[in-house]
C-alpha cells in the first residue's frame, strides 16, 4: 500500500507484512512503505512528518455549546505527507492495502453531499478510508483512480502528486477522541414511526395500538417495523419531585405508566410484536432528587446536587449503586417487558447542563467527566443488550463508539423550516453515518405539501441513516403512503465526503457499486424558487467522455442519452428532482425502476446480461404494482420474457416490466434478438 504504517517497517519486514504480487516493487523508508507497480526507476520518497495540537469538535446546533468543550491533554495530531514529483506525462500505478471495512472517499468536499454503496471508481473521489484501522490516504493531484482489488485498490496517477497520510483520523483528526472502533455497527436499517410530534405528551395506548396497526397493514412490507413511544407515557416528570409512594422505586415511575396506558406496557410491547412490529421506547435522564443511592449525585460549588436545566440533576456514571438505581434499572426492567429499541434523552444536557458546570466536583475526586458520562451509556447497552440503542439529541463525540446510532440534529416540525433544519445537520454530521453509528436526522413530518414531503424524504432516503415519521395516521393519505413505500427499507449507505459540509446542500449524489455495476442518483433541492441549470456530469463523479441514460425517479420517465453535463429542470421552492445516470451499453441494460429511490440498491439483485439476455430479480411490495424500466437500444427487440406475475410493454427505447402487488422478490429473464 501506499501509506500502510506508522511504525518502523523497513525492507523485509515491510515486504512480509504486505505481501505484494511478486510483480511489484517495494520501496520504503524507516517509516512508511509505499507500493509502486510499473516504476522502478523512482527513488525512495522523504517522507514528511506534520504535528499539530488536537482541536474540539464544532457542533453547530443554536443553543447550548458551539464545541464538545473536550481534548485530552496534551493531544496531538499526526501527519505523513511523501511528494511524488515526476513529469506530467508520467502515469505512476500503485496499490493501497486496506481492510473489507474501507470505501472511497473525498474529506476536501464542503460543497458537496455524497453518499455511496459498495466501492465505486466515481471519478470525484481522491482518498480511501479504511474504518477497520481508523485510516484516512489522501492523493491531491495526479487525477487518481480507484479500482477496488483484492487486499486493497489499485491506483493509476498522471504526473506529479501529494500523498497523504492521517492516522487515527475519525478519532484524533475529527475530534472524537474517545471513539471505539471496535464496536460493530448497527446491522439492520431503522425505519419507523415515533409518537412524539403526532400527539406530544398526550400519547395515549389507543394512538400507539392506532399506529401500530397502521404501519403494520401499509408500510411494514416496506421495511417500516418500528413503533417508538415518545415523552408522554411515564409518570415522572421532567420538573419538580417524584411523586413516590412508599417503598416505591424511582423506575417504576417509568416502567409503570400513567393512566393513558391502562393495559400497561408489557402488554402493549407484546400488542406491537404481535403485529411484527419492533416496539421501541423512550427514556429522558432527567433526575429529581430522592433517590436512596444519593451520594452518586454530582455536586455543586456548595456541596449540594447541582441542578441543571432541562436535566435537573444527574448521576456521576462512575457511582455505580447510583448508575443503576437513577437510570439502568429502568432500561432493564423496559427490556425485560418486551421493548427492544431505547430512544435515550437529555444525554446532551447530563453532560453540558450538569457535568461540566460543576468541574470542581470532578477535580476533587481526580474523575473524568468524559469517562463518567460514557459509563451511563455502556451501562444502558449492556442490560439492553441486542436491542438498538439511540443516543439522543445531537453528536456527542464523547459517547462515541458505545451507541448504535445518534440523532443528530434538533427537533422538527410539519413545515419547511424543518426541512432545512434536517438537511443542514445532514451536511454537517454525513461523514459520520455508519462510521461511528448510525445517524438519525430525526423523524419527517410528512403533513405538509406533497412536493414538499417528496423532497423530505429524498434528502433523508440517500443520506442513508434512520427513515422515522412523526403524524397522526390519519394523515398519511395514499400520497403519502406511496412516498414512504419508494424510499422504504433505508440503505446502508456509507459517506463519501469523509468531513462535514455545508448547509443547504443544493445537491445529492449517491454513487452505487453492485453486482458489478455502477450507476450514480443524483437529487436537487430547491430551497428558493430555481431556475433550470445544466451541470457538468464530471460533478457527481462521471466521465464527462461518456454517454449516459437518464431517468427521473420520481417521474418514472426516462430523460434520454446525456454526455458532458445534465439540465435539471426549473423547481419551485421546496420542491426537488432525482435522477438515475447509468452509462449507455451497447445492448439492453437497466435503465431504472420506480420501486426504490436507490435504483437497484435494495430492490435490484443479480442483475446480468449473458448469451444476449437481461436477467434478475426485483424486489416487490403488497398492495401495489412496481415497474422495472428496461432500455432498449437500437439494433435489439424484444425476445422472450419470463416474469411470472407481470405484465410488459415496450414503448420507444424503453420496456417496461410491471409486476402485480406482491410480497417479496420476482425473479425475471428477458431475451433480446438482434434486429
Amino acid at each position: 500500500m501506499i501509506l500502510a504504517c506508522l511504525c518502523c517497517l523497513a525492507g523485509a519486514n515491510a515486504v512480509a507484512l504486505m505481501n505484494p504480487p511478486q510483480d511489484r516493487v517495494l520501496l520504503s523508508d524507516a517509516k512508511i512503505p509505499i507500493v509502486f507497480t510499473n516504476r522502478k526507476d523512482l527513488k525512495i520518497p522523504k517522507v514528511n512528518e506534520s504535528i499539530t495540537p488536537a482541536k474540539d469538535v464544532p457542533l453547530g446546533y443554536p443553543h447550548g455549546p458551539k464545541t464538545s468543550e473536550f481534548v485530552p491533554p496534551k493531544k496531538r495530531l499526526y501527519g505523513y505527507t511523501v511528494d511524488l514529483r515526476v513529469s506530467s506525462r508520467s502515469k505512476t500505478n500503485l496499490f493501497i492495502a486496506a481492510s473489507q471495512d474501507s470505501f472511497p472517499c473525498t474529506p476536501n468536499a464542503p460543497d458537496r453531499l455524497i453518499s455511496i454503496y459498495g466501492k465505486p471508481t466515481t471519478t470525484n473521489f481522491d482518498s480511501i478510508y479504511d474504518r477497520a484501522s481508523d485510516r484516512l490516504i489522501t492523493i491531491t493531484g495526479g487525477s487518481p483512480k480507484f479500482v477496488p482489488a483484492k487486499g486493497g485498490y489499485e491506483v493509476a496517477i498522471q504526473g506529479s502528486a501529494k500523498i497523504e497520510l492521517k492516522p487515527k483520523y475519525v478519532q484524533d483528526h475529527l475530534g472524537y477522541f474517545l471513539w471505539d472502533k471496535s464496536k460493530p455497527l448497527w446491522p439492520h436499517p431503522v425505519a419507523g414511526w415515533c409518537s412524539w410530534m403526532a400527539h406530544l405528551q398526550q400519547v395515549s395506548q389507543k394512538d400507539i395500538e392506532d399506529a401500530s396497526k397502521f404501519m403494520a397493514k401499509n408500510l411494514l412490507d416496506y421495511g417500516y417495523d418500528v413503533i417508538q413511544i415518545d415523552d408522554g407515557y411515564q409518570r415522572a416528570s421532567q420538573s419538580g419531585e417524584p411523586p413516590l409512594k412508599p417503598g416505591e422505586k424511582f423506575s417504576e415511575l417509568w416502567t409503570e405508566p400513567n393512566d393513558r396506558f391502562p393495559d400497561g406496557l408489557p402488554h402493549l410491547a407484546k400488542e406491537i410484536k404481535s403485529l411484527g412490529l419492533t416496539p421501541g421506547i423512550w427514556v429522558g435522564l432527567f433526575l429529581p432528587l430522592g433517590i436512596k443511592h444519593n451520594e452518586g449525585y454530582v455536586l455543586g460549588k456548595d456541596g449540594k446536587p447541582y441542578r441543571g436545566p432541562w436535566v435537573n440533576y444527574a448521576i456521576n456514571g462512575l457511582d455505580k449503586p447510583a448508575l443503576e438505581e437513577a437510570y439502568v434499572e429502568t432500561i432493564r426492567t423496559l427490556k425485560s417487558q418486551g421493548w427492544d429499541y431505547f430512544k435515550i434523552d437529555t444525554l446532551r444536557h447530563v453532560l453540558y447542563d450538569n457535568y461540566r458546570k460543576a468541574p470542581e466536583y470532578w477535580k476533587s475526586r481526580n474523575q473524568s467527566m468524559e469517562q463518567a458520562f460514557r459509563e451511563i451509556m455502556k451501562d444502558i447497552k449492556s442490560v439492553a443488550k441486542d436491542s438498538y440503542v439511540l443516543a439522543c439529541w445531537g453528536t456527542l463525540p464523547e459517547l462515541a463508539g458505545v451507541p448504535d446510532g445518534c440523532r443528530i440534529g434538533e427537533d422538527v416540525a410539519p413545515d419547511f423550516a424543518s426541512i432545512r433544519r434536517s438537511a443542514k445537520y445532514i451536511a454537517q454530521f454525513h461523514h459520520l453515518n455508519n462510521v461511528v453509528w448510525l445517524n438519525d436526522p430525526d423523524y419527517m413530518c410528512l403533513r405538509l405539501p406533497v412536493a414538499e414531503a417528496q423532497t423530505w424524504v429524498t434528502l433523508t432516503a440517500l443520506a442513508g441513516g434512520h427513515i422515522m415519521i412523526s403524524d397522526p395516521v390519519k394523515d398519511y393519505d395514499a400520497a403519502r403512503v406511496d412516498l414512504l413505500r419508494r424510499v422504504g427499507p433505508p440503505m446502508p449507505l456509507r459517506p463519501g465526503n469523509i468531513s462535514p459540509a455545508k448547509p443547504d446542500p443544493e445537491f445529492l449524489a449517491l454513487n452505487v457499486a453492485k453486482d458489478k455495476q455502477e450507476w450514480t442518483i443524483v437529487a436537487r433541492t430547491a430551497w428558493a424558487d430555481e431556475d433550470s441549470t445544466k451541470k457538468s456530469v464530471s460533478e457527481f463523479g462521471l466521465d464527462p467522455t461518456q454517454s449516459y441514460l437518464a431517468f427521473d425517479f420520481w417521474d418514472s420517465k426516462f430523460l434520454g442519452v446525456v454526455k458532458k453535463e445534465f439540465a435539471f429542470k426549473s423547481l419551485k421552492q421546496g420542491h426537488c428532482q432525482a435522477v438515475s445516470f447509468r452509462q449507455l451499453q451497447s445492448h439492453p441494460q437497466i435503465l431504472g425502476t420506480d420501486r426504490h429511490i436507490g435504483q437497484g440498491v435494495v430492490d435490484l439483485d443479480q442483475v446480468a446480461w449473458t448469451n444476449n439476455t437481461l436477467s434478475g430479480s426485483s424486489l416487490l411490495g403488497k398492495d401495489r404494482a412496481w415497474t422495472t424500466y428496461i432500455h432498449v437500444p437500437s439494433g435489439w427487440k424484444v425476445g422472450s420474457v419470463t416474469a411470472p406475475g407481470s405484465t410488459h410493454q415496450l414503448a420507444g427505447k424503453v420496456l417496461s416490466l410491471t409486476f402485480a402487488p406482491k410480497s417479496g422478490k420476482a425473479k425475471w429473464s428477458i431475451k433480446f434478438n438482434r434486429a
